[in-house]
């Protein structure tokens, strides 16, 4: 037999073979068919602790703590409350002043209170640490960290 017919048999018995089974995943690969479902974010419905306000510590007396539900952040420093209309979906935050929701007493704000507003106002990202027990405010107006009570 000759070189060419040899060579015709295994180019006819090549394309008539079945396709090769497809590989198994690769481990490597950087494609996937499985989405990964996201990590569950904790809400920050809750007591909580204002520890700092653009990373210091509030310099006032009396503790400055914040009451969040599902649709309202208090924050009460001594006998002053600053409150706000709220909305969270995952990470994002939304906070907008509520007068209706806010009380004031006889004396002039403290520094720790004038300089809370603007980071709190303008706040739109909260990330969470301690498997929750701790958040950061943070936006465009600074930030605002806060432990769980």
């Amino acid at each position: 037999m000759s070189r060419t017919a040899i060579t015709l048999a295994v180019l006819f018995l090549a394309a008539c073979s079945k396709d090769a089974p497809p590989p198994a995943n690769d481990v490597n690969s950087t494609t996937t068919n499985t989405a990964e479902a996201p990590a569950p974010v904790p809400s920050l419905v809750g007591s909580w602790t204002v520890s700092q306000i653009n990373g210091q510590a509030p310099n006032q007396v009396w503790p400055m703590t914040a009451t969040i539900t599902a649709d309202r952040f208090v924050l009460t420093s001594e006998c002053r409350k600053l409150g706000y209309d709220f909305h969270q979906d995952r990470n994002v935050i939304h906070l907008a002043p509520n007068a209706a929701a806010s009380g004031n007493c006889g004396r002039p704000k403290s520094p720790a209170e004038l300089l809370i507003e603007k980071p709190l106002s303008l706040a739109n990202i909260a990330m969470f640490s301690n498997e929750g027990r701790s958040v950061e405010f943070s936006g465009p107006g600074g930030r605002v960290s806060m432990t769980r009570k």
